[in-house]
């Protein structure tokens, strides 16, 4: 079973996200986002950390204000942009259908694109803000500054940034 840092209530109380969106589609995209983004962000020994405390029910002090007051608002963003490619489709054995709506217009791929590029941003500015807590209050984490080997090395700038020429 995966270890989630937020759950989907968060998720759909703090975005534009329905509450009618089917719980067990968006789980694998907070998933997702932990694995992609949140692993980068804080590195894997501090995430491994994080993970067991979560799932040993420890959380407390420091990790959990972390968690709670930095990571969950990068996770929400970056899931939501994980899911909304996929969120009017449905794949099944043999087929992949678009689903639609009979009160309202299909978005084209580019409206797509621009909502995903926002909570992109949004996660973004979430996620440097997460660095820059741990950043500044290194002595709390030291699980940070001990990736070895073929660890993932915490980043220290969570913005993505396309070719520059």
């Amino acid at each position: 079973m995966a270890v989630l840092f937020c759950n989907e209530d968060k998720l759909k109380s703090s975005t534009a996200l329905n509450y009618n969106v089917d719980t067990a589609f968006l789980l694998p995209h907070i998933k997702v986002a932990q694995d992609k983004h949140i692993q980068a962000i804080v590195g894997s020994n501090l995430y491994e950390k994080l993970e067991s405390e979560i799932k040993e029910g420890t959380l407390a002090s420091n990790y959990k204000t972390l968690v709670d007051d930095y990571l969950q608002d990068a996770i929400i963003h970056y899931a939501l942009a994980e899911a909304l490619p996929f969120i009017s489709f449905k794949i099944a054995n043999g087929t992949v259908t678009q689903k639609n709506s009979e009160n309202g217009t299909a978005a084209s791929r580019s409206d797509v694109d621009y909502l995903v590029q926002k909570e992109r941003d949004t996660a973004e500015f979430y996620g440097q803000r997460a660095i820059d807590y741990i950043i500044n209050n290194t002595g709390f984490f030291p699980e940070y500054s001990n990736n070895t080997g073929e660890d993932i090395k915490p980043t220290k700038c969570a913005y993505k940034t396309g070719l520059v020429i």
